[in-house]
């Protein structure tokens, strides 16, 4: 049984040539740590799906699920924090590409695109006088060093007009970088999948099609084993002080379509799957089943607007308060109370000769209270590491 079972699977594989094992490889096991639990998104189906992990400078960098009938990606799947190697981050030009996607028997890292050709996938050529940008899935400025680098294969890129993707930094990318740095400074990690959906029938080069809509949904959580974490191995530089902590997991999605006078919207990860027709985005995350999906989304929209946010209020409604603010005003309260309420003794012994100050006096407390209170709450969101 064993020669017909072989000769079985060569033919298989050679009807399939995307299910070629190498660094394009048959499953994401190699790679998968940059999967909330080590488990990939769910739903994506169809032919012409390669799954990458994404390899330079032999450390493996990030994810990507790719179509080759549209040499577009379907997702690119990247960890905050995880920078890996060691030497200083450059946009390499022109773009790396995939040598394994047309040759199996090629080396495992992404290469220069120079001089290349290819029926499955983008080159850099096809980008060259399009008057599209290569389009960042996975964003160059989210880490540093050799994974910053290796973002830029075009295996990693889909054609966007050039307003569209700088308004889509602008409202997506830079708020997920500043969630993600909550996310770590509150001791988590944060997985990110960033796709591209709807190929539209503008192609560039005649190659390569143009997506209507690029999308991200991000999932903060405690690594599954910290131990065994390669994004988790690398010494990085903490956060700054200037960064909240926020002591929950949360979701949050972004959904934009690609031109530039449309504005990015905001989502829940189960709105964005039920955009994207898909079964699932992450495993399990907060914010990702139907009891917390609105508060999650709520807080998170607080995060985003620079609104502190108190994650000890369990009591369902939006935690809108600095952390730490109802302790310190019941504090200054009392002060308040036992100072300047008639019936206290303090009050008594000093009532003769203030009382015509009464007024100035509760003006002054009441303004000193405030800007302690707010001192006060910025101290505890920003505890020195």
């Amino acid at each position: 049984m064993v020669a017909p079972v072989l000769l079985l699977s060569l033919v298989w594989a050679a009807g399939y040539p995307e299910t070629v094992r190498g660094k394009v490889v048959q499953d994401f096991k190699e790679c998968g740590w940059f999967f909330q639990n080590k488990i990939p998104p769910q739903g994506f189906l169809g032919r012409s799906r390669l799954r990458i992990c994404q390899r330079f400078k032999n450390h493996y960098h990030f994810a990507t699920l790719y179509r080759t009938d549209v040499r577009i990606p379907v997702y690119s799947a990247y960890r905050y924090p995880c920078s890996m190697g060691e030497s200083e981050a450059y946009r390499p030009s022109p773009w790396f590409h995939e040598p394994q996607i047309d040759n199996q028997n090629a080396g495992n890292d992404m290469r220069s695109s120079t001089k290349a050709r290819s029926t499955k996938q983008a080159t850099d050529a096809d980008y060259q006088d399009s008057g599209y940008d290569r389009g960042h899935l996975y964003p160059f400025a989210l880490n540093d060093k050799e994974s910053s680098t290796a973002t830029c294969t075009l295996t990693n890129a889909v054609p966007e007009e050039h307003g569209a993707n700088v308004k889509w930094y602008q409202e997506v990318e830079a708020v997920a970088e500043r969630l993600s740095r909550v996310c770590r400074k509150s001791g988590r990690t944060m997985y990110l999948l960033t796709g591209a959906a709807n190929p539209t029938r503008t192609k560039i080069n005649n190659k390569v099609s143009v997506p209507r809509t690029v999308w991200t949904a991000l999932c903060c959580t405690a690594s599954p084993d910290h131990n065994r974490d390669p994004c988790l191995g690398d010494r990085t530089p903490p956060e700054g002080q200037d960064v909240l902590v926020y002591n929950r997991d949360f979701s949050f999605a972004f959904m934009k379509e690609m031109k530039p006078e449309r504005a990015a919207k905001h989502l829940t990860v189960r709105e964005l799957q039920r955009k994207l027709s898909v079964d699932s985005l992450f495993i399990s995350c907060r914010g990702t089943s139907d009891n917390d999906e609105r508060q999650t989304f709520e807080e998170v929209e607080g995060l985003i607007e620079n609104k502190i946010i108190n994650p000890l209020n369990n009591t369902g409604s939006p935690a809108l308060r600095p952390f730490g603010y109802e302790a310190t005003a019941v504090i200054f309260r009392s002060v308040y109370t036992y100072l300047l309420v008639p019936g206290h003794s303090a009050f008594l012994a000093v009532s003769q000769g203030t009382l015509l100050l009464a007024p100035v006096l509760h003006g002054a407390a009441t303004v000193a209270a405030l800007i302690l209170v707010n001192a006060f709450s910025v101290l505890i969101n920003n505890p020195r590491d």
